[in-house]
């Protein structure tokens, strides 16, 4: 535990980084500043997770072993052996956190900390999982997830931080330091290649310009084909086709100010993200027949784990982004007190194209769905002590603009699976008499009609069974329903905060800490689809066919034609705003009984602001029994978390290893998460606990060998039922109180090993493992019992010769050497009912690397 500071001479550091040439003239010689002489001998020093220096409670020179913080931090050697290259790859040495992906990298992904997190399957979802790189906060998930350069350290922090980070940080902080320029030259060039058709080319240089101003220049290339196949087409799928160019400027004055610019630009072009075929349900059959008449296979009647999939080859899939960013911060001590400021603005799109049936049939698809993300933050912090209080105050303030354009739309055989699903459906009292035969599919009796301009027109059944009236039924074109259904929401969040240590005895230290946060949403959407049978559904004959739906318990044959996604009843444009005003902050007591032995509790509470659904299926709609599409319908509540902790810092010197440890009880109120319910996507806020137990540890045993290991136990389940009414009276269960969470197992093992051995004076071996055992969990709340995870392990590995003095290493590596198949998450596929596809996980990935360092 820190002892009260008498003085406080920290170094400054001006940090500086634009996407420019800069880092060329970085080469030239200077001399090497305090700060980066400090940053040698870290260098040099022993690695031990816990003697990682971190930026938990926003002061300098502190370490895991400091603070009275559940906090895993790595430094650069171990994510360099362990291959951290992108946000996914931290789970695999935190065991707390668990990163999900779905429909899309840029847009669906998650990330989870203690069980709690927020799916990312809809830009209108904001993170429970702050993310920070280089002091700047993030707003989704996805937006973090581009390659990172060359990292100096990763802490994750576990429970709300709704004092010090940013916002929305319910659930716990990923913080991301990247290396920052030195004054004393260097440059490295790496390149990499592997299995899958995989390369990587990165390089760095960095040195001084001035005497007072140094620079740095990043770039990296990655590229791998994909490892699922479509039979219907020769695409492989999720592939990866990332580049990242980063630049910049570090300048220092006498180490009282400094001030650090950076700039970054970078692009993915993906054909991701797939999910393979598990079950096939009661309608598989209309999916295979239809997409046999076009020549090909509805599913792939192969396991999960041959990764291969069926889908149609006309329709687009990508997942591709383009993003630039620029972030400054400022460093300056005046008399005692140390001020920073960090300003920074993001620019980040997003563009998908989708198969949204995920089969061979063309059913509908997604062409040109566009995310644009463009953010402005700024933050102040003031610290000094005065007497026996550590105090630090401050200043948040965050400018977002979000706008968010879906384009869901039927392909050309969308007539035909309804007519298909629908004469399996009424087989008994009308197929076929009940239907016309459209002529060109022989034998297929159809609830829709095409004049041969192309136009839908309405068909009049002959022989309809007595006291059935005839099915007047127009259909839907190829390239129907969303032309372009936009959204704009702009944010504007505000907060004032004060962070204090209050040193009552050399022993006992009480924490006090508050942030007052307030947040405004602006909501602005203009939505037209083109649905020819939902606005048939609306005139006195489309209500008669209801009615007569209803009456054979066939109404989802009316949803099949006027699918919640297109439905034309919700065209129009709206507004709406909201604000809110929310009090947060952590009171903690630490007690240092030895040197070597501290133990604290806390009190944290965290907020997760609320927000809008932008998904047109959000609205309520009149034709299922709703009240008509509203604003309203689209907003869920703010989520908040009250978090009690026991924890405790151990280290042992006398065997230089460190066990620290927690237990945690959260309550999370107002949880926000996404369900189908049957007829739209609602987002439901409901009541959750999450407790357990988290272990970290560190060990060197003997000269050139450290250990390092974690354990998590979580318990993370709804207090409640989560119910959704069906419009007759009933309700039905979308997930089932006392469940474990999606995707969060109860225990959770990480363990690594790194061995330098000295073969001879200039040649040393480097040997790395790492492991992370998952006990059984559910993929999803809809496939509980089908899609669930047994318990599975994934163990990656290094080994390497290198240069003693460091000029030079080559190794080889693999992840999940074992090629286990896992689920990253499941669904029950939309229209399709019983039928259940999963997104799985990276099967085994090898290759070779070699680095020159200059």
């Amino acid at each position: 535990m820190r002892q009260p500071p008498k003085t406080r001479s920290q170094i400054s550091i001006f940090k500086a980084s634009l996407c420019v040439g800069v880092g060329l003239s970085a080469l030239m010689a200077a001399p090497v500043s305090a700060a980066n002489a400090q940053e040698e001998e870290a260098e040099e020093a022993p690695r031990r997770l816990n003697a990682v220096v971190v930026e938990a409670t926003r002061r300098e020179g502190t370490t895991v072993q400091d603070v009275p913080v559940s906090v895993t931090a790595f430094d650069a050697a171990l994510l360099e052996d362990t291959g951290v290259a992108r946000l996914n790859d931290i789970e695999q040495i935190a065991p707390s956190i668990r990163v999900s992906q779905t429909e899309s990298a840029a847009s669906g992904t998650s990330i989870a900390i203690r069980g709690i997190g927020t799916g990312s399957n809809n830009p209108g979802f904001e993170p429970a999982v702050g993310v920070a790189i280089d002091g700047v906060y993030r707003t989704r998930t996805g937006i973090a997830l581009s390659e990172l350069p060359e990292l100096a350290g990763v802490e994750v922090l576990r429970g709300p931080q709704g004092t010090l980070f940013g916002r929305n940080t319910s659930a716990g902080v990923v913080s991301i330091n990247t290396a920052k320029p030195q004054f004393d030259p260097n440059a490295y060039i790496e390149v990499g290649a592997g299995n899958y058709g995989m390369y990587t080319v990165e390089a760095s240089t960095t040195g001084g310009i001035t005497e007072n101003l140094a620079g740095r220049f990043d770039i990296r290339k990655r590229a791998r084909d994909g490892y699922i196949d479509d039979v219907n087409s020769d695409r492989d799928l999720n592939n990866l086709d990332r580049f990242l160019m980063r630049g910049q400027l570090l300048w220092e004055n006498n180490d009282n100010a400094s001030f650090r610019l950076i700039g970054d630009y970078g692009q993915t072009n993906e054909d991701c993200c797939i999910g393979v075929n598990l079950v096939q349900g009661p309608t598989a059959a209309a999916v295979s027949l239809a997409s046999s008449f076009a020549g090909l296979q509805g599913f792939v009647n192969d396991d999960p784990d041959e990764l291969k999939v069926a889908l149609s080859p006309n329709r687009d899939i990508s997942d591709d982004v383009e993003e630039w960013g620029v972030s400054g911060e400022y460093k300056n001590r005046f008399g005692t007190m140390n001020f920073t400021s960090v300003t920074a603005y993001r620019d980040w799109q997003a563009t998908r194209g989708q198969d949204v049936d995920f089969s061979g049939i063309d059913r509908a698809y997604r062409d040109g769905t566009g995310i644009k993300d463009k953010v402005f933050t700024q933050e102040f912090r003031l610290q000094d002590t005065m007497g026996n209080v550590d105090w630090l105050v401050g200043a948040f303030f965050m400018n977002e603009e979000l706008q968010y354009t879906d384009t869901i739309q039927t392909g050309t055989q969308a007539n035909l699976y309804t007519d298909l699903v629908s004469a399996g459906a009424t087989a008994n009292p009308l197929a076929p008499s009940g239907f016309q035969l459209t002529g060109s599919v022989p034998g297929i009796p159809s609830l829709f009609v095409t004049l041969p301009n192309g136009a839908p027109a309405l068909r009049i059944a002959p022989g309809v069974p007595a006291g059935l009236a005839p099915f007047l039924i127009p259909g839907l074109g190829d390239g129907d329903g969303q032309n372009s259904d936009d959204y704009q929401v702009t944010t504007n969040a505000a907060a004032l905060f004060t962070h204090n240590e209050i040193f009552l005895t050399d022993k006992l230290t009480a924490t006090l800490g508050a942030r007052l946060n307030y947040e405004e949403k602006d909501l602005e959407y203009d939505i037209f689809s083109s649905a020819p049978t939902c606005d048939f559904f609306f005139t006195p004959n489309g209500q008669s066919v209801l009615a007569q739906l209803s009456a054979i318990g066939a109404t989802q044959l009316a949803l099949l034609a006027c699918n919640p996604a297109i439905n034309s009843e919700y065209n129009g444009t709206d507004s709406d705003s909201f604000d809110e005003t929310q009090v947060t902050g952590t009171a903690k007591l630490a007690y240092e009984f030895t040197p070597d032995f501290m133990s604290y509790i806390s009190y944290a509470r965290g907020f997760k602001s609320g927000g809008y659904n932008l998904d047109r299926s959000g609205f309520d709609s009149v034709l299922f029994g709703g009240d008509g599409a509203q604003p309203s319908d689209l907003q869920f509540d703010a989520e908040t978390v009250d978090s009690y902790e026991l924890g405790w810092k151990t280290t042992f010197n006398a065997i230089d290893a460190t066990l620290n440890g927690a237990l945690f009880y959260q309550q999370v109120s107002d949880f926000q998460e996404n369900f189908f319910t049957g007829t739209n996507f609602r987002v439901i806020n409901s009541d959750v606990e999450s407790y357990g137990l988290e272990l970290d540890s560190s060990i060197q045993p003997v000269a050139g060998l450290t250990l390092q290991a974690g354990y998590a136990y979580t318990k993370a389940e709804r207090e409640d039922d989560v119910l959704t009414p069906r419009g007759d009276g009933t309700f039905e269960l979308l997930a089932r109180g006392g469940e474990q969470l999606t995707l969060i197992p109860e225990h959770v093992v990480t363990a690594s090993g790194t061995y330098l051995y000295d073969f001879t004076p200039d040649l040393r071996g480097l040997f790395h493992l790492n492991a992370r055992y998952n006990s059984e969990h559910i993929a999803s709340a809809a496939t509980a019992g089908i899609a669930d995870n047994d318990a599975f392990a994934l163990i990656g590995g290094r080994i390497g010769l290198q240069a003693a003095d460091g000029s030079w290493e080559f190794s080889i590596f693999g992840e999940n050497i074992t090629d286990e198949y896992y689920n990253l998450s499941a669904f029950v596929v939309p229209e399709q009912t019983g039928t259940i596809a999963v997104y799985p996980g990276l099967p085994t990935m090898y290759g070779a690397e070699f680095k020159v360092n200059f």
